[in-house]
Order: structure tokens, then sequence, then C-alpha cells
């Protein structure tokens, strides 16, 4: 299966001039923990909370004055669109992110990807395969096995 098929939804995004604390209202405003820091519709890096709270609050910057530019992990980190599970669920391991801005055949954004995302497809996949296999118990005559699936 393809990451363009598990519906990931369209992510924030943000400029590289934005000021920290515009970022962490625009991440509070939406319920998110991330903003992908694009030009025009190429994204160029990816800020969590996470990296706003450790750049700013233990650095002790203004979060007006700290800017994207500063705080963004660049070049972003991207998925193509036609990725399967397992190249994005390797790409995070190997590179140690949970978020992935995927990105289309000319480079430019259509979604991103979390670890939650993959493990809901997995979840789905797993509990599609134990209901493939309760089935057949179920039809299964008393006292044979159920047909085998190789």
């Amino acid at each position: 299966m393809s990451i363009r098929n598990l519906g990931v939804r369209t992510p924030q995004t943000a400029e590289l001039t934005l000021s920290a604390r515009a970022a962490a209202q625009q991440m509070q405003k939406h319920g998110i923990g991330c903003l992908v820091v694009a030009e025009g519709k190429k994204p160029i890096g990816v800020v969590t909370d996470r990296d706003l709270a450790l750049y700013v609050l233990v650095g002790k910057r203004d979060a007006g004055m700290v800017r994207l530019g500063d705080v963004a992990a660049r070049p972003a980190l991207t998925i193509p669109e036609t990725a399967s599970i397992a190249d994005a669920a390797q790409m995070m391991r190997r590179h140690g992110v949970r978020r992935l801005p995927v990105v289309d055949q000319k480079g430019e954004l259509v979604a991103l990807l979390s670890q939650d995302d993959l493990l809901r497809a997995l979840a789905t996949e797993v509990a599609d395969l134990g209901e493939v296999v309760r089935r057949q118990l179920s039809t299964a005559p008393r006292g044979e096995k159920a047909p085998s699936a190789s």
C-alpha cells in the first residue's frame, strides 16, 4: 500500500521568517505539533513544538525575535507520495523522525505523514487479516482445520 492511500492530512505550513511565537500560536490554534516550513509549495524544513521549546525556552531566547529559519530542521526530509508504508517506516527509523512531508513528482507538498498514521494503517491491516482468519475458522467443519493460507 502506498502512503498516498492513507488519507493523511494537509499540513499547516509557515515561512522561514515567521516568529517562534507566531508559530507556537499557529500550532496551538490548529491543535498540531509541527509546521512544515515551505517556500511556495516546496517544503524546505520542519519545526516541531519540541524544537521551539528546546531552542527558545531552554536557550532563553525571545520568541518574538527568533525566526523559524533559526529553528527548523533543514533541509526537509521528504518522502514521495508513491512510497510504501514500509519505505516510510524505514525512513522514519533511519532518520529518527516522527513526521515526513509527503511530496508529489514536482517536489510539492501534498500531505504530512506521521508515525500515528502508519500505526493506524498497520493496525487496520492486522485487523483485516484477523477477520479473514476468524471467518476461516468459523466456516471450517467441526473437527477439521480451517484451510491453510498458503
